[in-house]
This record gives structure tokens, sequence and C-alpha cells, in this order.
């Protein structure tokens, strides 16, 4: 007898078949590809809200660059501080420890200004002591506390609303200044704004550098033409 050499030949996919049970239907499977590994390089980094800076992998120096955006929220926020201080004379509260918060947070004191520097403030409505550099003439503009006669609080008038326009910003690595104009509203006035112009100059804080603050604080009440 011849000797019949048996070969196997491999199925191709579409010959196979299951045998199920009896009973029950057969369920063709099919082959799931594996997912690939996903490496921290081929993750998208979540989106930050505009103006804000990621921690996780620089913090903020002292000397990094400002941008507009921290320019314009610290803007905003001194704005708010003011309504702020108004609101809680209104309620009877501590407003003189509110305005202290304002201003140490806000004015470059301390560590901020170099030796042979100081803060320079020109306040709106000063005419006699027309600059202020220290922590008490600061607060006496805000809060009328007897250090300077001529102020009687300017943020405790009170003011319901402030409001702000940016006319530009001029940035210089981690210096930035800004001119513009704001709006207050009186409590007692509330369809009445009083318009001022301001320039602001900030630099990044030493012991928060995510921090600005402001070394030169310019108020004044437009030109107003005899009749």
């Amino acid at each position: 007898h011849k000797q019949i050499m048996m070969r196997r030949v491999p199925l191709r996919p579409h010959q196979l078949r299951v045998r199920a049970p009896v009973g029950r239907r057969a369920c063709a499977r099919v082959a799931t590809p594996a997912r690939p590994l996903l490496s921290l390089s081929t993750v998208a980094a979540p989106k930050l809200p505009l103006g804000a800076r990621s921690f996780s992998a620089t913090a903020i120096s002292v000397d990094d660059p400002i941008t507009k955006d921290e320019v314009k929220a610290t803007v905003k926020a001194w704005c708010d501080g003011i309504v702020a201080i108004g609101k809680v004379f209104s309620e009877g509260g501590d407003y003189e420890a509110k305005a202290l918060e304002h201003v140490q947070r806000h004015y470059a004191f301390g560590d901020v200004v170099p030796e042979g520097s100081k803060l320079l403030f020109k306040p709106t409505l000063a005419s006699e002591t027309n600059f202020r550099s220290d922590l008490d003439g600061t607060m006496s503009y805000f809060v009328g506390n007897g250090i300077h006669s001529e102020d009687n609080g300017f943020a405790i008038k009170p003011w319901s609303k402030v409001r702000f326009d940016i006319f530009g910003t001029f940035i210089t690595g981690p210096t930035a200044t800004v001119s513009g104009l704001y709006y207050f509203t009186p409590t007692a006035t509330p369809d009445v704004e009083v318009k001022v112009e301001y320039s602001f100059q900030f630099v990044r804080s030493k012991a928060q550098p995510d921090q600005l603050k402001m070394v030169l604080h310019h108020s004044s009440v437009p030109y107003s033409p005899p009749n």
C-alpha cells in the first residue's frame, strides 16, 4: 500500500464553525483588539481657565513676566475690595480690619519695596498730604483714622459698585503699568457714577510671586474746564 501523507491545511476564518451545546444558540466570538497603553506624554492636559497658571510644572518666580490677565484680575480685585470695605462698614462690622486686609494685599510694603524706595500713592481726594508712602497714611485715606485731618475715609463713603475700563497696559518683564478709568457708584445714589482716572504699577510679591503688589497708584478726577 502506498503511504498516504496527510497534510493539515489551516482553515480560514470564514470556514471556522463553533459547535454549540444542545439547546443553546451558538454565539460567535469576535476578537477585540487590545487597547494600546497610554503614556503620560500622550494624555492631553486639562484646559485651564483664561489667565490661570499651572503650578504642577513650574512655580511662578518673582522674576517671571507679568501677564495682562493677571493685571486685569488684580485691578478687579482692588475694585471689589473697595466695595467690600464699604459693605462691612454699612453692616457695623470691623471695617478697619477689612481695610487693612485690602491695603496689605494690594500695596507694596515690606519685602517688596527695595531699600531707598517707597510706595508712590497719590490719592484722588488729597490736597494737603498729596502723597502717601506708608501703611498709616494709606489706611488714613481709606478709613479716615485721624492720621491726616483731610481724610474722611474714601472706602467708607460707601460705594455699592466699582467698575473699570483699561486704556492700556505696558509690561516690561516682572513689572506692569496700567492706566484707565474706574467708575464708583455711591450706595446713597445708585443712579450716579463718579468717574476717576487711575494708573497702577505692579511688581510681583517676593513672598507670594503669584500676587501682584502696587508700587505706584495715581488717581485723579478728570479735568473740568471753567464755564
